[in-house]
């Protein structure tokens, strides 16, 4: 069971580079409870695509759940 991140491009710097963490006991926690967990700082704001669906930083995660954290990169 638990939760699995999927840390894409640049956040994998914020989690030493890890493709893939697997989390446990983090059923029912919101996504943007758990970022802070890991250690990505609160100024990301990640896109959060979670089993293949878009998901607000509210979003409480389900055991099995597969999230791609996917950092935005913005300026001009």
């Amino acid at each position: 069971m638990g939760v699995t991140f999927i840390p894409i491009g640049l956040l994998k710097n914020f989690v030493k580079g890890a493709a893939r963490i697997p989390l446990e006991g983090k059923e029912g926690k919101s996504l943007e409870v758990v970022c802070r967990e890991i250690g990505l700082p609160d100024h990301l704001n990640p896109v959060f695509v979670v089993n293949g669906e878009m998901k607000s930083k509210d979003y409480l995660l389900q055991a099995n759940d597969e999230v791609k954290l996917i950092g935005l990169i913005d300026g001009g």
